[in-house]
């Protein structure tokens, strides 16, 4: 009866992690980030967005050659992203091309254009915890 009682509680554990891990899959959205214009026109659209954690980036370069740069001592930069998360730079980007970034820390990721950043080209995502308790 025991073994019973034991195998029943680890069937019922496993289907409820696979359930939770498949839900929390589902639950992850593609967030979409334009990238538009050329020289002082250059822009991200929107520029400022806020995303869940777990959510994908999806960057698409509609005009132009951008990047999509931390601000980040790697990138010559001060720090402008939470401390520790990784730095990113997509490398150049022409019309047509996409580029993805899937945060895995909470906070504020401030990013630039390395061609158009005196023209401000500059944008910002804030990822939130994907927690419904926080």
């Amino acid at each position: 009866m025991k073994l019973i009682v034991l195998h029943i509680t680890l069937l019922v554990l496993t289907v409820s992690g696979l359930y939770a891990q498949n839900n929390q899959n589902a639950e992850a959205d593609t967030v979409t980030i334009r990238i538009v214009g050329s020289m002082e026109n250059s822009r991200f659209v929107p520029a400022e967005a806020d995303i869940q954690k777990g959510d994908l980036l999806r960057f698409v370069v509609e005009e132009g050659i951008h990047t999509v740069t931390a601000y980040h001592p790697d990138n010559r930069r001060e720090l402008g992203i939470p401390e520790s998360a990784e730095s990113f730079d997509s490398d150049l980007l022409q019309k047509g091309q996409e580029w993805f970034y899937r945060p895995n820390v909470t906070g504020e990721y401030n990013y630039f254009c390395r061609p158009h950043e005196r023209m401000g080209h500059k944008g910002k995502f804030t990822v939130r915890s994907s927690d419904k308790n926080n």
